[in-house]
């Protein structure tokens, strides 16, 4: 498949339909929220994991808007451990890593390039004795960030406990 198509069926993923209710887990720029209220032309969202430090924090969202690749519906449990177990725990070289932009890896709101931005910049980190250049750094903290989200949300744990497994699951795929 070419790139180019490749692409185009992201986009098309992307801005698949998705019909919200109330207590719908979504991920929008790589944060968890909670739907809690759906009416007829907005939906209404919350942070899931920072309900205490969000200061009652929400968002409300013209339905016509939910539709534009930003928001989607958390990934089911079965696909979101495949894909934990096919990248960030299986050995891989960098080689075997999709080529990304560290400007726009996370832009896509997608699990599966999350994972690969994480797993490819942790390769390149090892390799450079464990240090990232320039914008590097930071999209790799965010990307395990955003994946910690994903991974605490399926697993009913906190954020923090699923960032250093991540850690954890790296470091063993390269023994």
């Amino acid at each position: 498949t070419s790139p180019t198509l490749k692409l185009r069926q992201k986009k098309d993923k992307m801005t698949k339909k998705l019909n919200l209710s109330v207590n719908d887990l979504v991920v929008r720029y790589g944060k968890v929220l909670k739907v809690f209220e759906v009416d007829k032309d907005t939906v209404s969202l919350q942070p899931f994991f920072e309900k205490q430090s969000g200061n009652g924090l929400t968002f409300t969202i013209n339905l016509s808007n939910v539709n534009d690749g930003s928001i989607r519906k958390l990934d089911p449990k079965p696909k979101i451990k495949q894909l934990q177990k096919d990248i960030i725990k299986k050995s891989l070289t960098k080689e075997d890593c999709p080529a990304f932009d560290s400007k726009t890896a996370l832009s896509l709101n997608q699990l599966e390039d999350t994972l690969w931005t994480v797993k490819a910049l942790y390769i390149e980190k090892q390799e450079k004795a464990g240090v990232l250049l320039g914008g590097k750094l930071s999209t790799f903290k965010n990307a395990i960030q955003q994946a910690s989200q994903e991974f605490a949300a399926i697993n009913n744990t906190m954020p923090e406990k699923e960032h250093d497994k991540i850690l954890l699951d790296l470091a063993s795929s390269l023994k």
